[in-house]
């Protein structure tokens, strides 16, 4: 099955019923081919009644076995069109290339992450984590390398609100700084691949002690989204290393929304926090004489 479609089932797997729960273990194992899919063979093979299936397909906010299989084929197309070498390589440096090029091949390649946010970023999930960080009494942050300036921009931002925000750069300190969060806290996990040690482990720690998580990765089944109660998607494209480089304009993006969410929440509180900090920011700047 299609990852997009996979994560849905994933999320909402607890909320079904015994025998519906048959049908997603079937479809998630993979063993299915979809052209040819009927839903005999689909009842059949997952060992439950045709009106099971049709119940699964409902609870999947489908309308039926019919939008089921469609679903299922049109994320198969396009999952096989984005596999396809030409569409894989969205920025390349070649020998010959000018110089002048070169703005153009950025900017290119960040619009096409910003809008890739769009298409895949959850409005209940992005709703879900300003939730969880405006409630939460401190906010934890773990990230590494590219994404480390991600997270100290986060850091940074929610203290001009005059929220309690820590980021570590070392990992061991992010883990042992998570096990001291309690049920009042967040810890928000920052991750282009979400497959990153050091942020995996800080996030999952953080669960442990009780606190509520956040993750930003480019990916719906990324390791770290286990750990996770929001996740904020990013992308969702195969990895490939020229695409990270580029990862900071698309968490970045999901950093000011995050702030830009927090700030509606509000207004008139974090307005007035901001102008405070931001005059304590003024004594830092070399005035002119």
């Amino acid at each position: 099955m299609t990852s997009k479609f996979s994560f849905k089932v994933r999320k909402n797997y607890k909320q079904l019923r015994p025998s519906e729960q048959k049908v997603a273990d079937f479809l998630l194992r993979g063993d299915v081919d979809v052209m040819e899919l009927t839903i005999e063979t689909l009842a059949k093979k997952a060992e439950v009644s045709q009106p099971t299936v049709i119940r699964f397909a409902r609870a999947m906010g489908l309308n039926g076995f019919k939008e089921l299989k469609n679903q299922l084929l049109s994320e198969k197309l396009k999952s096989d069109s984005e596999s396809e070498p030409a569409r894989m390589i969205s920025y390349s440096v070649q020998r010959d290339d000018k110089l002048v090029d070169v703005p153009l091949k950025v900017i290119s390649t960040n619009i096409r992450q910003l809008e890739n946010i769009l298409k895949n970023l959850s409005a209940y999930e992005f709703i879900k984590a300003v939730e969880i960080i405006r409630k939460g009494r401190k906010v934890f942050i773990a990230a590494a390398e590219n994404s480390g300036a991600v997270a100290a921009d986060l850091a940074t931002k929610l203290m001009f609100m005059g929220l309690d925000a820590t980021f570590y750069s070392d990992g061991y300190q992010q883990v042992l700084g998570a096990s001291n969060l309690g049920k009042e806290d967040v810890a928000v996990g920052i991750s282009y691949t979400g497959a990153t040690v050091s942020t995996v482990k800080a996030l999952e720690t953080a669960r442990e002690a009780g606190a509520a998580t956040i993750a930003i990765t480019n990916y719906e089944d990324a390791p770290i989204n286990r750990y996770a109660d929001a996740i904020l998607c990013s992308g969702n494209e195969p990895y490939i290393y020229s695409k990270s480089v580029f990862s900071r304009c698309a968490q970045l993006s999901i950093v000011d929304m995050l702030y830009t969410g927090l700030l509606l929440k509000d207004f008139d509180g974090f307005t007035m926090n901001l102008e405070t900090r931001g005059m304590i920011a003024e004594e830092f700047m070399i005035k002119e004489k």
